[in-house]
């Protein structure tokens, strides 16, 4: 009688055992789960890493794309012969060693513009370019674009769903609106791309959600002044998007503690080594 004793007595040991396991388990998964959580926050490099290259260039987008940057963010504008290109500005003065009206100027002319010099000096050649330019470097990259739109209107619309559709990028696109009714528009346009509101007001982002954009972006200042925002925007079962600025650690310890989706930052590089000092592996 001693042997099935024993066998029982170890049974029960076993069971406790494989209780305290799976009890210890879920404790570490528990505890794991904001760092879990937190490496899949899309990091969006804004005009391209611009803290080390000049925005809205190759340069800015290559170095973005080798230091992990899931997503591009550029802005597009359209020339005087009616192309798309790349700059976040309506006039050149900031960004190039002309003056003016950018679109006043045809593609080609726009082209030939050194757009990198007022960085630094070795970036002269750097220029301003298309958008097809960029949906073709992309194609080649695991990287996504997300699409500032700067104009509005029937015919911008048309024009940037024709380049995204020729280059077969509509899945890797995300198309950044600007109202609702400009939402609406590219469901219609481009119904397989994402949608995201830049909203101008906060006010906005249940009409902004009816128009079927699938992220809202939120200012830090703005959820500084009302932090129930980012419940506002959990309550319409959209991603949140917060833009930062220089990706430092206070600032993404602030941002984080919103839990967002994505996180649009000038220097991508500084933000996944703040996110990984706050949430070591």
């Amino acid at each position: 009688m001693k042997h099935p004793t024993n066998i029982i007595m170890d049974s029960g040991k076993v069971k406790q055992m494989q209780t305290g396991f799976i009890v210890v388990l879920m404790m570490i998964l528990f505890t794991a789960s904001p760092q879990t959580r937190n490496h899949r926050v899309t990091i969006i490099a804004h005009r391209g890493a611009m803290v080390e290259r000049p925005e809205n260039t190759m340069a800015a987008y290559q170095r973005a794309a080798e230091l992990g940057a899931d997503m591009i963010e550029i802005d597009l504008r359209t020339s005087r012969d009616g192309f798309l290109y790349v700059l976040h500005d309506a006039h050149l003065d900031r960004t190039t060693r002309r003056q003016g009206d950018a679109s006043e100027l045809t593609l080609a002319e726009l082209g030939k513009l050194d757009a990198g010099s007022w960085f630094d000096p070795i970036y002269s050649a750097e220029t301003i370019p298309s958008f097809r330019q960029v949906l073709d470097w992309a194609l080649h990259t695991d990287l996504q674009l997300l699409l500032d739109l700067k104009e509005s209107g029937p015919g911008y619309n048309e024009t940037v769903a024709a380049e995204v559709l020729s280059a077969g990028m509509e899945d890797r696109v995300i198309v950044g609106v600007r109202s609702p009714e400009q939402a609406t528009e590219f469901n219609r346009l481009l119904p397989d791309a994402r949608k995201l509101a830049f909203m101008g007001s906060a006010d906005d982002i249940e009409l902004y959600a009816e128009a079927g954009t699938g992220i809202m972006r939120v200012w830090l200042s703005w959820l500084d002044e009302d932090p129930a925002l980012a419940g506002r925007v959990a309550k319409t079962n959209r991603k949140l998007m917060i833009n930062g600025t220089q990706g430092d650690l206070e600032e993404t310890r602030k941002i984080m503690s919103y839990e967002p989706d994505w996180i649009l930052v000038d220097d991508p590089a500084r933000l996944r080594h703040s996110l990984e000092e706050l949430y070591p592996r």
